[in-house]
């Protein structure tokens, strides 16, 4: 099969998965698994709507069903993925690789382009958050929990990076990889504020120093 072959299967397969008509509510003939995947990924897609306070029902609906085909469409990507990779040479594995990342790409921008149709900027910003655990802010409040002096330059600067971090970590397959997203760009948080005079290992030590008193203060009530 060539590359241009491969990377038109793999794109419509994704698609397929993909109906921004909300195609993925009608009636299909489903395995026990599939039936169990869509019901697992239904009630994700609930959760993350849910902090949106939408009121239109429909419109929460369509939400739903678009946040919900995006798991199945990157899921489909994966899988599809996967098995070329199990039956291909070494020389085909990274145009495998790299076919499967454009497909990504374009499921990416047509999910966003669609989420952005429906609700505000601040909430296509929920429903990235919502699919990437709540990361950005987690360890935005970390870093300052740790680095009290942070300025507003270097707290704008970790926020952009965290941010950037979540573009990429929203099209993962797994946890993992989510986090692995954002492990990368804390590495280069991390380079930033040792650049600009920050001894991070010394936080750490304060930080728990500052903790412990806290306890004991708490203890002594």
């Amino acid at each position: 099969m060539t590359a241009r072959r491969r990377a038109r299967r793999l794109l419509l397969s994704v698609m397929a998965a993909f109906s921004l008509a909300g195609g993925a509510n009608a009636a299909q003939d489903l395995s026990p698994e599939e039936a169990e995947y869509r019901k697992v990924i239904r009630g994700r897609a609930e959760k993350i709507v849910e902090q949106l306070d939408l009121t239109d029902r429909e419109q929460a609906e369509r939400v739903i069903v678009l946040v919900a085909d995006y798991y199945r469409g990157l899921r489909d990507n994966h899988d599809e993925r996967d098995a070329q990779l199990s039956s291909a040479d070494e020389d085909q594995r990274q145009s495998i690789r790299n076919e499967s990342q454009l497909a990504v790409q374009k499921l990416h921008r047509q999910f966003v382009a669609a989420i952005s149709a429906e609700v505000s900027p601040e909430q296509v910003g929920q429903v990235k958050d919502g699919l990437t655990y709540g990361v950005v802010d987690v360890t935005l409040g970390a870093y300052k929990e740790l680095l009290p002096d942070l300025t507003d330059e270097e707290l704008r600067y970790i926020r952009a990076n965290l941010i950037e971090a979540r573009e990429y970590a929203m099209d993962g397959g797994s946890s993992r990889e989510k986090h692995g997203w954002f492990g990368k760009y804390k590495g280069r948080i991390n380079n930033y504020l040792s650049a600009h005079g920050y001894d991070l290992k010394q936080a750490e030590h304060e930080l728990a120093d500052r903790k412990r008193r806290a306890a004991a203060a708490n203890q002594a009530r």
